[in-house]
């Protein structure tokens, strides 16, 4: 035996994914010779799994039992036949043999360019792309058996269809030759060049990927009914669909092949429940799923929390945020398996509960009535469990003024501000926070009613724009520098945001309409700032009382100087909102993100 025998390899690195665990054991051969002793020496009951680039393959967490024999960088002669034919070994790359024929004046193999793959592979699966297929250009194949005994097939030998081929059983692929056809080199050459482009224009080549996940439906495109349902951008964990083409599952660079697999199925769900079309998989899932997220499985059982109410609404200005909110979590809930019920609170929670048992509240009413410690009494008096913080950290960080006064207090910085009453206060105001300030209601969340003032006018404007909103109103010195926002969860703090708006600042609309928003999460901070900010958010929450989950946002001025601006204690579950943008970043999907912010309610 000359080639490498690994025990326990990790396949991550041999898959275009980036993901799967350990293969029993790895066989690298040294030459075509040298595999074919190695398959007759090993037991007749080995199980055996041939790969090549690892693409268009997804190995579990749990690994592989048996042998992977790898042909990367193996099985890779190439050559012209007397016949005219080209003689390909499985372990070369389609994208070689789409050159090297290209270069010998052959046309016919230019789509083999665009597949990320050895032909072993696109041998055993029909790969196409850009309306060719493989099996159409094959003139005779080489197979080997589990003996070692290798065998002359031809194309007549096989059932081909789109992205299937049924052969013998305990065979595999050894080589193929290729039946092509004389035409122009420069023609062919340019062509390949072309297709290229294309790929690089439509597809997400620069994060790993498998190439397309699912079969093109008939008369139809995966990616066109991916797109339709809304998915792009769709997330569970570092697994996500791309936004560049909706046919691909990128690894944001923290994905397990547990992600990629429930985004798989959950993409498959969705396309069923909105489009009425059952998405068949065209990547080839292997393996098993690892212990530890079996066990987490089981640890997550979704009937001990009982039936779960999810509030959602509520009168305040913030009620269409609500709504939006409610519905992502009410789905990701019953995507858990929890018993939900989806409730919106028009008035009275009293009245919304009436008649409906249930065992605790996932409460997602942002603003007031819901998030200042209303809602919270009301379930405390009721004796029903809910999620997030208690009645007084509530009711103290709904109120941004009084926030501000217990954090100044413990000796943390927030900007320098002044009560407005009204048009008398004004003049105190600019003499003592100059411009440009900003005018906020004390009691709103979203930037709601908040205006920027350059000028007296403009502040008189912003204070009757802001005492419609009936509260304590306030001036804030604007903060010239770096925004950024930092989600809290059970006492640990998420990846930090970094936002930019090209608004005056991140108001309503930028929050949740505008496309011109952008989110830098990494933040772009080093570890130490990026340390700083989260420890600062954990201190913050603590400081006023703060449980279960928050998110904190804050400035870094131009001097260098991080300035608290405000707590949410019930934070946007949108698909705009940030804490789940963090989680993301943190490897947590958005449905684990709700099933932990649920946890806290178990008290």
């Amino acid at each position: 035996m000359k080639g490498r025998l690994l025990s326990k390899e990790k396949l991550a690195k041999y898959t275009s994914w980036r993901v799967g665990g350990p293969a029993e054991r790895l066989y690298i051969p040294f030459d075509r010779q040298d595999l074919c002793e190695f398959i007759a020496a090993l037991p007749d009951s080995e199980p055996v799994f041939w790969m090549g680039l690892g693409s268009n393959l997804l190995v579990r967490d749990g690994g592989l039992r048996g042998t992977v024999i790898n042909t990367k960088g193996r099985l890779k002669e190439m050559k012209l036949a007397e016949d005219g034919s080209v003689y390909v070994e499985a372990g070369v790359p389609c994208a070689h043999v789409a050159r090297f024929c290209a270069e010998r004046g052959l046309i016919g193999a230019e789509f083999l360019a665009g597949i990320p793959g050895t032909m072993g592979g696109a041998l055993k699966m029909n790969a196409g792309a850009f309306g060719g297929e493989t099996w159409g250009i094959v003139k005779q194949v080489e197979m080997i058996d589990a003996v070692g005994k290798i065998s002359l097939r031809y194309p007549g030998d096989f059932k081909v269809s789109y992205r299937s081929v049924k052969n013998f059983e305990s065979e595999w692929f050894l080589s193929c030759r290729l039946q092509l056809q004389q035409g122009d080199t420069a023609a062919s050459q340019q062509k390949i060049k072309g297709l290229l482009e294309n790929r690089a224009k439509t597809q997400p080549t620069n994060q790993p990927s498998c190439g397309s996940v699912f079969k093109n439906p008939e008369g139809d495109y995966a990616a066109r009914l991916i797109e339709k349902t809304g998915l792009k951008g769709y997330a569970i964990g570092g697994a996500c669909v791309s936004e560049k083409h909706a046919n691909f599952i990128v690894n944001t660079g923290n994905a397990t092949a547990a992600d990629i697999e429930d985004l798989i199925h959950y993409v498959q769900n969705k396309v069923q429940e909105h489009q009425g079309v059952e998405l068949q998989t065209e990547v080839c899932m292997v393996g098993e799923r690892d212990v530890e997220t079996q066990n987490l499985a089981a640890l997550q059982k979704p009937e001990k929390f009982g039936r779960v109410a999810v509030l959602m609404g509520g009168s305040a200005a913030e009620r269409a945020v609500s709504l939006k909110s409610g519905a992502a979590v009410y789905d990701a809930l019953k995507r858990k398996g929890v018993d939900a019920v989806a409730i919106d609170v028009t008035g009275s929670p009293i009245d919304a509960l009436n008649g409906i048992k249930v065992d605790r509240v996932f409460n997602i009413i942002h603003g007031r009535g819901g998030e200042d410690g209303v809602l919270q009494g009301v379930l405390q008096v009721m004796g029903i469990p809910y999620t997030g913080s208690g009645v007084m950290a509530s009711a103290l960080t709904m109120d941004k003024l009084r926030t501000k006064l217990c954090w100044q207090g413990y000796g943390l910085v927030t900007p320098k501000w002044c009560l407005l009453q009204d048009e008398n206060d004004l003049d105190n105001c600019i003499e003592k926070l100059g411009f440009p300030v900003i005018v906020k209601p004390a009691q709103e969340g979203s930037s709601i009613g908040m205006s920027k003032a350059n000028s007296r006018d403009e502040l008189l404007k912003a204070l009757q724009v802001a005492l419609k909103y009936r509260c304590d109103v306030y001036a804030e010195s604007w903060v010239k520098g770096k925004e950024y926002t930092v989600a809290v969860l059970n006492d640990e703090a998420l990846p930090v945001i970094r936002l930019e708006t090209p608004n005056a600042f991140y108001d309503y609309e930028a929050k949740y309409n505008a496309t011109t928003t952008q989110y830098h999460c990494p933040s772009g901070l080093n570890q130490e700032q990026e340390l700083f900010l989260r420890n600062l958010a954990v201190t913050a929450s603590n400081v006023v009382g703060v449980k279960g989950w928050a998110r904190v946002d804050v400035f870094i001025d131009d001097s260098g100087q991080y300035q608290l601006i405000e707590i949410n204690t019930v934070p946007g579950m949108t698909d705009h909102s940030l804490v789940p943008m963090a989680a993301k970043q943190a490897g947590i999907s958005f449905d684990d993100l709700v099933l932990r912010v649920l946890e806290t309610s178990l008290g």
